[in-house]
């Protein structure tokens, strides 16, 4: 599968965890665009790696940045850094999270908050910043990615997790109504099971296999879904084509009939 042939010529776009899975495979969308590419994550070696990758392979300039988006300093000092660099910030793609699983009279206090903090409220602090330069140019695309889990999908040791993405439906709907009166179009990409390393955490082989088995037999196309599934989806709406779009959650997950 290849990417959607969008146009981002000059863009400037921030992926965080852009480094790994999902992220770095919209890395290499919005590069292939055209784009230059921001990879913001913890780990500087890795970035370091993917943005030599990207500016090789596709001749767009890549800027890998440290950022913890549980930090409100970290995401304030990535937007001031990516400003200073390039000079504006075109494209917000949210893409870190994670999960830290535990069924509900198991949860403990750390485990809730290490989740919220970087699904929800590290999302809210990255609209926050980056839209302060996006405002003054009048013009921008944010993109949160989301997850089936907000949209009705349970996952009895995921509650945590669903939740934050419950939550991340309505703070895309809030922020595309604040920012859309400056051009900025705000929505959000709620993925089904999607095939990443991620698939495996907390499982065991054979709990990864019946994951997998179960949600293909749940989907109206009949498998997985690529990386490439959810890199297109965003390389669509931060294109001009979807001007006409925000404040919208869109489930990418081939049809699942327990969602429909």
């Amino acid at each position: 599968m290849g990417f959607l042939p969008v146009d981002l010529c000059g863009k400037v776009a921030i992926v965080t965890g852009g480094n790994s899975g999902i992220g770095k495979g919209i890395a290499r969308g919005l590069a292939a665009a055209g784009a230059n590419v921001v990879i913001a994550a913890r780990t500087m070696a890795m970035n370091c790696a993917v943005a030599r990758e990207l500016a090789e392979q596709y001749r767009i300039c890549a800027l890998p940045v440290a950022l913890d988006v549980s930090d409100v300093a970290s995401i304030r000092a990535m937007s001031e850094r990516v400003v200073q660099e390039f000079g504006r910030i075109d494209i917000m793609v949210n893409n870190a999270g994670i999960t830290s699983r535990a069924s509900l009279h198991d949860m403990s206090e750390e485990k809730w908050d290490l989740v919220l903090d970087t699904n929800l409220k590290g999302v809210f602090f990255c609209i926050q910043a980056v839209s302060e330069p996006m405002m003054m140019e009048r013009q921008g695309r944010v993109v949160n990615i989301s997850s089936i889990a907000g949209l009705g999908w349970t996952d009895r040791g995921g509650i945590n997790y669903g939740a934050a993405k419950a939550a991340l439906t309505q703070l895309t709907k809030g922020a595309a109504r604040t920012l859309g009166p400056y051009g900025i179009n705000v929505n959000s990409i709620a993925p089904g099971s999607i095939d990443t390393p991620i698939l495996a955490m907390g499982r065991t082989p054979e709990q990864v296999q019946a994951y997998k088995d179960n949600a293909i037999s749940k989907s109206a196309v009949g498998r997985l879904g690529l990386i490439e599934d959810i890199a297109n989806a965003v390389l669509f709406l931060v294109s001009d084509h979807a001007s006409f779009i925000a404040g919208q959650t869109i489930a990418v997950d081939g049809g699942r009939f327990d969602l429909m």
